[in-house]
């Protein structure tokens, strides 16, 4: 049985960065947040390593909310409406903090979403290592207690 690190493709940085903020901008129309912990699972497949699962998970998802935001705030009346919400804080004006700290919210949920994406395929990887080691050693037959034939 193959790895999953054997199955799919290795992505240098730039690259995976770059699916992932694309994956990220197409599981947003879902509307649901929790999307983006599949994103960062998604990316996880494609990297070898813990910390660039995570950066490239962060990164992507701070960059597909970024544009989320920006398209918002364009079109809708996204600004007033943060400036609604930190207002009832008593933070007049401020109303760009609601913008970063969602964009911060939901970059740590694409980070921490390739994190255990990460810890998933190499803990499968390492079930499979284990369970086709073990079919091909070779099983050895008991010996009996009577004594061989001369």
């Amino acid at each position: 049985m193959r790895k999953l690190d054997d199955i799919f493709p290795h992505f240098n940085f730039p690259t995976l960065v770059l699916v992932l903020t694309v994956i990220a901008i197409a599981l947003q129309l879902s509307g649901a947040w929790v999307t983006m912990l599949i994103a960062g699972a998604l990316g996880a497949l494609l990297a070898r390593r813990h910390r660039t699962a995570f950066f490239a998970g962060f990164i992507s998802v701070a960059i597909a909310w970024a544009i989320l935001f920006i398209y918002l705030s364009l079109t809708t009346q996204a600004l007033a409406i943060a400036e609604f919400f930190i207002g009832l804080l008593g933070l007049s004006g401020m109303g760009w903090l609601v913008i970063v700290i969602s964009i911060l919210l939901g970059a740590l949920l694409g980070g921490f979403g390739g994190l255990l994406g990460r810890s998933v395929v190499e803990l499968v990887d390492e079930l499979i290592r284990i369970k086709t080691s073990s079919e091909a050693a070779p099983v050895q037959e008991e010996q009996s207690d009577s004594e061989p034939e001369e």
